[in-house]
Formats: C-alpha cells, sequence, structure tokens
C-alpha cells in the first residue's frame, strides 16, 4: 500500500492536469483538534469544487481519491 503522501502527490498531479488543485487542512487549523487531516478541491479561480459540505476539508483521501480518478 501507498503511503499518504504518495496518494496525495498522485492525486496533485492527476487534478493539476484538470487545472485543479489539492488543498489539505492547515497544520496549525482548529479543526486538526476535532477531526482528522482534510482536504479540499480547488479551482483554477479559488471556487471549492468538491469537499466542503459541512466545515470546511470535509472529504478524506478516498473521497478525494474518488473524485481525482473517476469519470470526467
Amino acid at each position: 500500500m501507498a503511503s499518504i503522501k504518495i496518494r496525495e502527490d498522485r492525486v496533485r498531479r492527476q487534478l493539476a492536469k484538470r487545472d485543479m488543485r489539492l488543498c489539505k487542512t492547515p497544520a496549525r487549523s482548529w479543526l486538526r483538534a476535532f477531526y482528522s487531516p482534510g482536504y479540499m478541491v480547488v479551482d483554477h479561480r479559488n471556487v471549492v469544487i468538491s469537499a466542503c459540505g459541512t466545515r470546511q476539508y470535509d472529504a478524506s483521501l478516498e473521497d478525494v481519491e474518488r473524485f481525482a480518478f473517476g469519470p470526467r
């Protein structure tokens, strides 16, 4: 199984091909005290595309992988 960093890099490259980027919960964010690190997909205009449901950085790495490698 690939490490988390390798999986993140793979998703970042795939999203870059589609002119999007992956954002991760900042290290000093208050969200990390209550939730595990989360992810959010943002396009080139800084508009959130995926994973901002009930709070910022709402998606898990599996959710973002499904979005990045799923059908377009």
